[in-house]
């Protein structure tokens, strides 16, 4: 389907792509309203055939089954009489005083036998359980040489059968040149499901063949398969593909005594149903030569009608697209020419039109114009980054020379012996060092804690015992890469707004880091005084509101470091604040743990 789209609308005009889209757009609704119409005949057909054919089905499976129900219930009526099972089961003896009463209950068998099957029983035998003939009965004495040997299908199956299982088949005998329908069936012990004997049925097939054909309408087929799936009769042969591939009843049929299907592109009816009685499965086939008709003759008033609206819709496409490919081509050389630069290009077209070619016109007049303001906005950003790449050059000056000058106060200090004064200008040396340092932005969380160390180290000469530190940060996780200045303007913070105040105290700042999952969680704790729900709330807002400004000075407060952790490792981390009045505060600090030189994507 993609290849057919591509070969119709790629590389072609746009004259051709208008005729092709109005055809193919209105193909669509036409086919599918031939598809309703088609599919409402059809259907209205099939459920008329459907119902008639039920009925048909439902009348035949009833009187063939209610033929082997006789027939089977004939067979089992040897359970009425015991002298016959007995023979079955333990052989005559010429020496029994019951002789000829077992020859009289076989005479009264075989007579019931015949009266109830209508006289169409040519044939009774009666196997012992040991598989040996034992007695048998022929309407006429021409009978009495049907053989049971080889010849037969299956010889030796029909005599060790399933319990409540029977056998049919038919087969033509060589001798009589006759073909004979056979009924067998196993008889067992109610009870203890012991086999006792087998009888055989012979039965003319023309006499089974009138039964159902009595009841079949031409060219209606019906099809008889036994237990084993084998087909021993059909009306017709012109249909054996259609039945020949379902397995044997007594498999797929009982659970479903009976089936209704169309097939052959529906046209063919098949109906099958299950005779229990004889453990059979019975197929009518229904040609639907009306519907195929039917079908047919709809099927050509479609394409007839498809074939006169592809000439008219391409017929009224071929006039139509004048008026549109002609302001098309206009707007396309207009697009060639900003494609090589020039921006200054700009189409007439009246305000008095206002279909959807004027407003693409009118579209790309603004789309140039605004290609022109944003060249220039983009210039004059140039501009601007020029100018703060020379301050951050001047600013890069100042270091150097406070380096030198720290050396030189603390050399001054050991010559008259204090030595914290040195201490103080190597620790504020350190944090210079640190903030203008050139290289990588990437640092670690050693090199943070020492940064904070050398911070607090300051602050401590100020406050003296108003400001105490702890620090609780694994060895494994010293060397985790980190963006630099991440805790210690946090720290600053804390710093400033719970000491210096009329409330002074002792602040406590505790550094903790730990992992969760691939993020470790640097936490900043201080007992300060907290901060009110309105603040922290104007705080939180405050964070997540993205700053618009380019170069904002030299600030790296809470909202700084929060951007750049986000500007680094992605929305998933930054700070989080949580804070209660009087109860101090907690900064949380996520970043990815990873180690240190890899890439975070």
């Amino acid at each position: 389907m993609m290849k057919l789209m591509k070969w119709l609308f790629v590389n072609r005009s746009i004259r051709t792509k208008i005729v092709w889209s109005s055809v193919l757009t209105s193909l669509v609704p036409m086919l599918v309203l031939s598809f309703l119409f088609y599919e409402s005949s059809t259907k209205s057909l099939e459920r008329t055939m459907y119902r008639s054919t039920n009925q048909n089905a439902q009348y035949v499976a009833g009187y063939l089954n209610q033929y082997f129900r006789d027939l089977s219930s004939s067979a089992l009526q040897v359970y009425g009489f015991s002298r016959v099972m007995n023979l079955m089961e333990h052989g005559r003896n010429v020496n029994d005083e019951d002789f000829f009463a077992v020859g009289e209950s076989l005479k009264n068998y075989y007579t019931l036998v015949s009266n109830k099957n209508k006289d169409t029983v040519i044939k009774i035998m009666i196997f012992g359980k040991d598989n040996k003939l034992k007695d048998f009965w022929s309407r006429a004495a021409s009978y009495d040489s049907i053989p049971f040997n080889e010849s037969i299908p299956h010889y030796e199956d029909m005599l060790d059968l399933p319990f409540q299982q029977s056998l049919s088949f038919s087969y033509k005998d060589a001798a009589f040149n006759q073909d004979f329908f056979v009924f067998a069936i196993t008889i067992y012990d109610p009870f203890y499901h012991s086999k006792i004997g087998t009888l055989v049925f012979y039965i003319q097939m023309k006499e089974l063949t009138k039964i159902i054909e009595a009841n079949n309408q031409p060219p209606n087929v019906i099809v008889v398969r036994n237990s084993r799936g084998e087909t021993f009769y059909h009306t017709s042969d012109e249909y054996d593909g259609v039945v020949s591939s379902v397995a044997a009843p007594d498999v797929q049929l009982k659970k479903k005594p009976k089936e209704i299907r169309f097939e052959q592109r529906q046209d063919l009816l098949v109906g099958t149903s299950y005779l229990d009685n004889g453990n059979l499965s019975l197929t009518i086939v229904y040609p639907n030569e009306e519907l195929a008709r039917h079908r047919n003759n709809t099927l050509l008033i479609a394409i007839g009608a498809l074939v006169f609206a592809m000439l008219c819709i391409s017929l009224l496409s071929l006039l139509a697209q004048q008026f549109l490919t002609r302001p098309i081509k206009r707007l396309g050389q207009a697009m060639k020419k900003v494609r090589n630069g020039n921006f200054h290009v700009t189409l007439s077209q009246p305000y008095r039109y206002r279909d959807d070619i004027s407003e693409l016109t009118r579209s790309f007049n603004f789309m140039t114009e605004k290609i022109r303001e944003l060249i220039e906005q983009r210039y004059q950003m140039q501009l601007r980054n020029k100018e703060a790449q020379l301050l951050a050059l001047q600013m890069q000056i100042n270091p150097h020379f406070l380096y030198n000058t720290l050396q030189t106060i603390g050399g001054k200090a050991v010559l008259i012996g204090d030595y914290d004064i040195p201490e103080m200008c190597r620790s504020l040396g350190d944090l210079f060092r640190y903030s203008f340092y050139e290289g990588n932005t990437e640092s670690t969380i050693r090199q943070e804690l020492v940064h904070v160390g050398n911070y607090l180290y300051i602050q401590q000469f100020r406050f003296e015992e108003s400001l105490r530190t702890e620090f609780d940060v694994p060895e494994s996780l010293m060397e985790a890469p980190t963006i630099r200045f991440v805790m210690q303007p946090i720290i600053e913070n804390a710093v400033v707004h719970a000491l210096g105040g009329p409330d002074d105290g002792q602040l406590l700042i505790r550094v903790r880091a730990e992992t969760d999952g691939e993020t470790i969680v640097l936490s900043v704790i201080d007992n300060g005084p907290g901060i009110v729900p309105a603040k922290l709330a104007e705080l939180k807002s405050n964070l997540e509101t993205k700053s618009m400004e380019v170069f904002s000075g030299v600030s790296i407060g809470l909202k700084n470091v929060h951007e750049r952790i986000r500007l680094a490792y992605g929305a998933s981390y930054g700070l989080q604040i949580d804070s209660k009045p009087g109860e101090g505060t907690i900064i949380r600090i996520h970043i990815p743990f990873r180690k240190r030189g890899e890439s975070h994507v």
